[in-house]
């Protein structure tokens, strides 16, 4: 059984049900849910104030933990250039992770920027088979041999390219 989130329809279906006295198992038997999704909804999304269940603030409230999630957190470049900057010392994700955070600059966890890292070095693998490929081609149509200079192709990937990978082809 797969679990997909309660929609907008079915918390108003749900708040008539409970306001015509039905209990959570025959709320769920009328949603189709199960009795425990209806408990954990009405117990997440209740008003504190009287503890009544409504529709319009319980969607509300999911609405904002949705776009709080740590999901939808997003990072500018220049929060990847700092991150990267700590990297090209020799740090690792962990302790990039913590010193930021430490610091109060930047709130991030070491598996982003391992995330980061993999997606950099799917880039650069790619800069470098297509590099390669592109040498192949030149030495094979060209007469002077494999010594022929070329200019290095580079994907056009809409983000700026890491200072260590820079430093990475400088140094080749």
């Amino acid at each position: 059984m797969t679990y997909h989130q309660i929609t907008g329809g079915e918390r108003y279906m749900l708040a008539a049900l409970r306001r015509q006295g039905l209990n959570q198992s025959q709320v769920g038997r009328a949603l189709g849910r199960h009795r425990s999704t209806i408990s954990r909804e009405l117990k997440r999304n209740r008003c504190a104030l009287d503890g009544r269940y409504r529709a319009s603030k319980a969607q509300e409230r999911t609405n904002g933990r949705r776009s709080r999630s740590r999901r939808n957190q997003r990072f500018t470049c220049q929060d990847y250039e700092l991150i990267d900057n700590l990297l090209c010392r020799q740090w690792s994700p962990e302790q990039v992770a913590g010193h930021l955070r430490l610091s109060d600059v930047l709130s991030v966890s070491h598996e982003t920027i391992y995330q980061h890292l993999w997606r950099d070095k799917a880039m650069l693998s790619a800069m470098v088979t297509t590099t390669a490929v592109g040498d192949w081609l030149a030495n094979a149509t060209s007469q002077n041999g494999p010594h022929q200079q070329r200019p290095a192709v580079r994907g056009d990937t809409g983000r700026s390219t890491p200072s260590w990978t820079q430093a990475a082809r400088t140094a080749s």
